[in-house]
């Protein structure tokens, strides 16, 4: 297994699975097209898009672990 890079927002911890230059899905008008970002990040297995500097970050949210 890959070492991933995990980030913590809100008090939810995230697995960081892709990052994209904002670039990438900016409209000709420099809006972000939420709708192409949003298929994107579903492709890629992802369920939360946070931003760090110019860079969108697909993470994917880690589950608690329950103990039995």
């Amino acid at each position: 297994m890959m070492n991933r890079e995990l980030i913590t927002k809100e008090g939810i911890m995230y697995e960081i699975i892709n990052t994209i230059n904002t670039h990438q899905f900016t409209n000709k008008d420099g809006n972000l097209n939420q709708q192409v970002l949003g298929m994107y990040v579903h492709e890629n297995g992802g369920d939360r898009v946070l931003q760090r500097d110019s860079m969108l970050l697909i993470c994917k949210q880690i589950e608690e672990a329950t103990i039995l």
